[in-house]
């Protein structure tokens, strides 16, 4: 069987969505030292650390299985510039592996033209047709109203109760997606 972790390529009529490769470093250097995203993300990060994680990128689109996605993420490409704006993927949730976590950045550069919510939905797509997981969450400051419209736009609902138990007590919603196998 193929791997589906391996050599993807998905595209929309403005952007491409593709594994990570050494070559985007600039870009995702870019990216992760964006202080809009989140104060507390990567930045501050050094070239080099940057071309670490995408090495731990890389590693998990061979490691990673149907049953365990510990990490599996995707360039977000503009087609007219040809670069990176941003990534999106999955992840494991550390405390409890068997839930999965939605996570997109986009260049603030880029936001508000509609690319993460395009980029979602193609995403999204690709997680359904390869029956990679039957639920999805995603967790945002409530102040984060933008990805949340874009995951109620996706299919996501808004959840009653908290995934992130005896965590620290932080101000999250918690939007879930059940995909149907």
């Amino acid at each position: 069987m193929d791997n589906i972790f391996k050599n993807v390529f998905l595209e929309t009529d403005r952007l491409i969505l593709r594994n990570i490769v050494q070559e985007d470093k600039k870009d995702i250097f870019e990216l992760y030292q964006d202080p809009s995203l989140n104060e507390s993300f990567l930045v501050d990060r050094s070239m080099e650390e940057i071309s670490g994680i995408i090495d731990w990128y890389i590693k998990h689109y061979d490691i990673n299985t149907s049953e365990n996605i510990i990490i599996f993420n995707l360039a977000i490409i503009i087609k007219n510039e040809q670069k990176v704006i941003g990534d999106i993927g999955i992840r494991n949730y550390p405390k409890d592996k068997s839930k999965n976590e939605i996570f997109i950045l986009i260049n603030s550069n880029y936001w508000n033209r509609g690319y993460a919510s395009e980029a979602t939905k193609v995403f999204l797509d690709y997680i359904k047709k390869n029956s990679l997981i039957s639920t999805i969450f995603g967790a945002l400051a409530p102040r984060n109203i933008a990805s949340s419209k874009i995951l109620i736009k996706n299919g996501f609902e808004k959840m009653e109760y908290d995934y992130i138990e005896n965590e620290q007590k932080k101000d999250i919603d918690i939007y879930e997606l059940k995909i149907t196998k």
